[in-house]
């Protein structure tokens, strides 16, 4: 044998060997390989199929556009907030007539018996809203011809006590107190009535 055959047949099985070292060990999956591997909607490049938000569907919600053609729910809510920030306001500084007209007759009777029992403390306080009031609309119902929508409200309201210094030139002393509210408002309207204001008719309490 020459040294050519010889050296030839060492350099084939470095050659062999190294492509063992390479390819060979990678055959197959290992249980590494499967516990690292992406799952496909991790690979680069994978279209992703997000799911639309399901937009939450209100009973009657139909019917009442249907029955009162002047109706849209987004108008209504923010009449609802802002007659319902007008009512808070007006009651904790003692003036529930300047709100009557959008009150019934029951609930305006019990508003101004309550801002009237209210204590002298109570009196001087100021309230203010810390942030918009949340609104969304919980029930529609109707009785006749009398369209019923239940308001759910989220509040947060800041009492502001002020206590003036027996000092000359001293700032009054301030006390504030955060107080959340949950409640339920119920406004009513006649749908003979198609420019019918909606009115307070009930309040109740509601989970936050």
């Amino acid at each position: 044998m020459s040294w050519d055959l010889v050296i030839l047949a060492v350099i084939t099985v470095v050659v062999l060997f190294q492509l063992y070292n390479v390819l060979g060990k990678r055959v197959g999956l290992k249980a590494e390989d499967k516990a690292g591997a992406k799952k496909p909607e991790e690979n680069e490049g994978a279209v992703r199929i997000e799911r639309a938000p399901e937009t939450v569907r209100i009973p009657n919600l139909e019917v009442l556009k249907t029955r009162d053609a002047n109706f849209n729910e987004i108008n209504f809510l923010e009449k609802a907030r802002e007659v319902y920030e007008q009512i808070v306001l007006a009651f904790n500084r003692g003036e529930v007539n300047s709100v009557k007209e959008r009150l019934s007759d029951t609930v305006y009777k019990v508003f101004s018996d309550a801002a009237a029992a209210r204590s002298d403390d109570a009196k001087k306080q100021v309230v203010k809203f810390v942030d918009t009031p949340k609104a969304d609309i919980d029930t529609i119902d109707f009785k006749d011809d009398l369209a019923q929508v239940r308001v759910r409200f989220l509040s947060e309201l800041v009492y502001e006590t002020r206590t003036p210094s027996d000092e000359v030139g001293k700032p009054d002393a301030v006390s504030s107190v955060h107080r959340r509210t949950a409640e339920y408002w119920t406004f009513q309207k006649t749908l003979k009535t198609p420019n019918h204001p909606w009115m307070l008719i009930k309040v109740e309490a509601a989970k936050a």
